[in-house]
C-alpha cells in the first residue's frame, strides 16, 4: 500500500490578519489538517465549508481557491506528496474520529524533516503510516453505525476535559452503567472507561505541544486535583513524563500569510 509516495515538504499556516486561500494548480497532493478556524475553498466545482478537525486533500492538477476572506485566525498543517495510487487515498474530505492522533503524527513527520540526521525515508514512513491512519479513522466513522454508541463517543470526545467517569457518562445519558458499557464494548472493545482516558489524553497532549502552559495549569484544566497524581497518571499512560512529551517534536517549519 503506497509503495509510490512521496514527501516533498510540510509545515503549519496560521493566517494574520485577513486572510483566504490563494488560487492556484498544484503538482503534488496536499493534506491539510485543520488546527484552528474556519474557511471555505472550492476545489474543482465542489465548495468545501472546512474547520478545526477536517481533513483535506487538494488534488494534483486541480485548480483550487479560497471562496471567501475570513477575519478569524485559522491555522492548519499542511503536507505535499507525491503518489501514483490516489484511488488508495482516505476520501478527499471528511472529519476523523479523533483528529489529534493524526496530530501528532504530521508533527512527528515535520520533526523529522526539519532534522538533520533523519534519512528522508523516515518522513515517507511516516506519512505511509498517517495515511493509513486517515483511513482506519474514515472507515469507524461509516461503520460505526450503533446510535447509542456514536452518541456516548462524541459527547465524551467533547467534553473530555471534565473529570469523567463511567457513571457519570451513564447518568448523563440515563443508561445503567453496565448496560452501557456492554454497548460501548460491542464497537470498541477496549471499554467506555479507556476511551474517556484516550480521549482526556489526546486533548492533554494537544495542549502540551501546542499550548504556552504550565503543567500545573494544563492539570488543573483537566480535573486533576493532585498535580503528582496527573504526573503519575501521564506517564503511566504514556511512558515518558509531560515534560519529556512536550519537549519532543518541536522542530516543526512555520509559515503565515
Amino acid at each position: 500500500m503506497y509503495e509510490s509516495l512521496r514527501y516533498i515538504h510540510g509545515g503549519k499556516f496560521i493566517s494574520r490578519g485577513s486572510w483566504k486561500h490563494p488560487e492556484r494548480i498544484i503538482d503534488s497532493n496536499e493534506l491539510i489538517l485543520v488546527t484552528k478556524g474556519a474557511f471555505s475553498i472550492t476545489q474543482g466545482e465542489t465548495v468545501y465549508s472546512v474547520s478545526a478537525g477536517d481533513v483535506l486533500f487538494l488534488l494534483n492538477g486541480v485548480r483550487h481557491y479560497g471562496t471567501e476572506t475570513t477575519d478569524d485566525e485559522v491555522s492548519f498543517y499542511w503536507i505535499h506528496f507525491t503518489c501514483d495510487c490516489t484511488e488508495e487515498l482516505p476520501p478527499v474530505f471528511f472529519r476523523p474520529e479523533s483528529p489529534v492522533q493524526a496530530e501528532v503524527l504530521i508533527r512527528q513527520l515535520l520533526h523529522y524533516a526539519g532534522t538533520d540526521g533523519y534519512p528522508r525515508e523516515c518522513c515517507e514512513w511516516l506519512l505511509k503510516v498517517l495515511l493509513t491512519e486517515l483511513t482506519v479513522e474514515y472507515r469507524k466513522s461509516q461503520s460505526a453505525g450503533h446510535r447509542i454508541y456514536s452518541m456516548v463517543k462524541e459527547w465524551v470526545r467533547i467534553n473530555s476535559d471534565l473529570p469523567l467517569k463511567v457513571s457519570d457518562v451513564a447518568a448523563y445519558f440515563n443508561y445503567n452503567e453496565d448496560y452501557l458499557n456492554r454497548i460501548f464494548r460491542q464497537s470498541y472493545p477496549d471499554g467506555l472507561k479507556s476511551y474517556i482516558d484516550r480521549m482526556k489524553l489526546l486533548r492533554i497532549k494537544h495542549d502540551l505541544i501546542n499550548e504556552a502552559m504550565s503543567l500545573k495549569e494544563i492539570s488543573e484544566k483537566y480535573g486533576f486535583s493532585d498535580y503528582k497524581y496527573f504526573l503519575k497518571y501521564f506517564k503511566y499512560h504514556e511512558g515518558v513524563s509531560p515534560t519529556k512529551y512536550r519537549q519532543t517534536y518541536y522542530n516543526v517549519h512555520m509559515n503565515n500569510s
